[in-house]
């Protein structure tokens, strides 16, 4: 395991940033090229890591391949054949070129630097910034992310600093000088239309389960459990009644209160294939856990989010890797536009800008407009718009979105999330695995409406399962489409119930970590204590205005506005 690496032109990285508190070391020089690792600690587990020669090449690989993989040097003729969770550096030493390759949809982030006097590669954003002579903050991304609560892109935080795309190779001369940059994969959407539900069904089924087997065949492998079906479909291939290998699978949950549904339906979940499943309340721990917190996912996303913080070097004890199933939800779905005619890109631009802006982040916005540049919000729709020209292939509206969807919210958004696993141990993604990329790019649309195979699937595959209830519709797989029907009268019920015993249900983490001592105390040390860099773009008199009315009324909205402030205070000062 390493926990990142850098590969510089001309530099000495020792006094840079790194995530874990154990310094740069040189693992390798070629001319005026250095390769840096850093080891692993306990705030840090990192990513595996492997190193293959012959006469020709140096290959270094991060991360986990999936399934059968072609050997090196032959794989990097075509890394489409390759499929994993991984980022490779591979060393031409009779060109004296360097190669730089992400996976398919990118799990793995790698940035570089723009600045020409300053080359560097590496896995850890603050440690590139820190070689810069330039590290002027992009104000025009930022304002993107707090609209949105991810970057889009390839931006960051700095000017000068870029993510390198998912499926891509970038080529260097040995001076670090950029030579080409390809695409090795590119979108599509081939649907068999010829194709019946019970094909697909049987289709999916087959790749899924061979997916999901292969990634548990290895270590004691952590298995989230939770109240929606993404979990569920991994526990009907994993916890087999009699199963050999169900030994070596950990489950958990965790929720919000001790009268958490989401915990409740894992432990049901549990029960039925008789698994221990390990469960956790989550208490207030992000003020003590800040900066493990933001160094895991380098602030790209609302800290809040990454709720794993509570439990991972609990569950890492127990467990070599995580299963994190993350994406289903999106593959497995449609996005609400199938059937409908398509439409030009600047309109479903304009389309996508307005869906997925945050409730909150105007009022965030209207905070930050002293240091937002104009046309900042016209620079993100052409961004927008830009990513959509890039899949230009896909003339199907429904799918077009799920794969901009992809590309850029779980590119930017939901992968950086996943990183905060890797704070205890490596997670291994079955929905990022090609094998069912390649799947759903062959399946019709209307097939996943509405969760339509998915639900099918587990039915069929584990009616045991089906028959606890999915947490979305408060109802089993068998009538929860009676949800709007004889349901509403069951729903008012249970409503009826909480509001006689005054029991107020906790869905949001930022409600946990804030409404309370602890939480106040943290959010006036990072937002309002004296000197903060956060000061010198938002007055403290508006930020204690904001605070006030999050006190006085939380709800999502202003929720939203508080959390996005302290993830960029606290980035500002550990990083800015």
């Amino acid at each position: 395991m390493i926990g990142d690496l850098l590969l510089t032109f001309n530099k000495d990285a020792t006094t840079w940033h790194t995530r874990t508190k154990q310094p740069w070391q040189a693992t390798g020089s070629f001319g005026c090229a250095r390769l840096w690792t850093s080891q692993p600690d306990e705030t840090w587990r990192g990513s595996p890591w492997a190193i293959s020669e012959d006469d020709q090449w140096v290959v270094w690989s991060m991360g986990e391949f999936f399934g059968s993989q072609p050997g090196f040097p032959r794989a990097l003729e075509d890394p489409n054949d390759l499929n994993g969770h991984y980022l490779l550096i591979a060393y031409d030493k009779l060109n004296q070129h360097w190669h730089i390759l992400t996976d398919r949809l990118g799990t793995l982030h790698v940035y570089r630097t723009l600045d020409a006097g300053s080359v560097t590669i590496g896995s850890f954003s603050p440690a590139l910034a820190s070689s810069l002579a330039d590290r002027a903050l992009d104000w025009e991304a930022i304002g993107g992310f707090l609209r949105f609560g991810f970057f889009l892109g390839d931006k960051t935080y700095w000017k000068n600093v870029r993510l390198i795309r998912p499926a891509t190779r970038l080529v260097m001369d040995r001076d670090g000088q950029v030579i080409s940059e390809t695409r090795y994969w590119n979108w599509h959407f081939q649907p068999e239309q010829t194709l019946s539900f019970e094909e697909a069904l049987g289709k999916f089924s087959e790749v899924f389960s061979e997916v999901v087997r292969e990634m548990a065949a290895t270590g004691t492998l952590a298995l989230p459990l939770s109240g929606g079906l993404d979990s569920r479909s991994t526990l009907a291939v994993l916890g087999c009644p009699n199963q050999a290998g169900t030994k070596s699978l950990y489950p958990f949950s965790y929720g919000y209160s001790d009268r958490s549904v989401e915990t409740d339906i894992a432990r049901q979940l549990a029960e039925k294939r008789n698994l221990p499943v390990r469960i956790w309340t989550i208490q207030p721990y992000l003020f003590q856990k800040l900066d493990q917190v933001i160094s895991s996912v380098e602030g790209f996303q609302d800290i809040t989010q990454c709720r794993q913080a509570f439990v991972v070097e609990e569950f890492s004890r127990h467990a070599d890797a995580v299963l994190a199933a993350h994406w289903g939800d999106v593959w497995l779905n449609s996005m609400g536009s199938v059937g409908q005619p398509p439409c030009t890109n600047s309109e479903l631009g304009r389309e996508i800008f307005q869906k997925i802006q945050k409730k909150g982040s105007s009022e965030l916005c209207t905070l930050m407009r002293g240091v937002l540049p104009a046309g900042w919000e016209t620079a993100a729709q052409a961004e927008i718009e830009k990513s959509l020209n890039a899949l230009g292939t896909i003339r199907e509206k429904d799918f077009l979105i799920k794969a901009w969807k992809t590309a850029q919210w779980s590119h930017r958004w939901t992968l950086a999330s996943i990183r905060m696993y890797q704070a205890g141990l490596f997670p291994r993604l079955p929905f990022y695995d090609n094998r069912l990329v390649d799947c759903f790019l062959r399946i019709p649309s209307e097939h996943m409406t509405a969760r339509r195979l998915q639900i099918e699937y587990i039915k069929r595959t584990a009616p045991d399962l089906a028959q606890v209830r999915w947490q979305a519709y408060d109802a089993n797989l068998y009538n929860y489409k009676y949800f709007d029907t004889w349901l509403l009268a069951v729903r008012a019920a249970k409503k009826a119930a909480r509001v006689l015993r005054n029991q107020r249900t906790l869905q949001r983490n930022w409600e946990v970590q804030f409404l309370n001592t602890e939480g106040r105390l943290g959010l006036s040390r990072w937002l309002l204590e004296g000197g903060l860099k956060l000061h010198q773009f938002v007055a403290p008199k508006w930020l204690e205005e904001v605070l006030q009315a999050f006190y006085r009324s939380p709800d999502g909205a202003n929720g939203y506005t508080v959390s996005m402030l302290l993830t960029l205070s606290v980035w500002l000062e550990k990083y800015g």
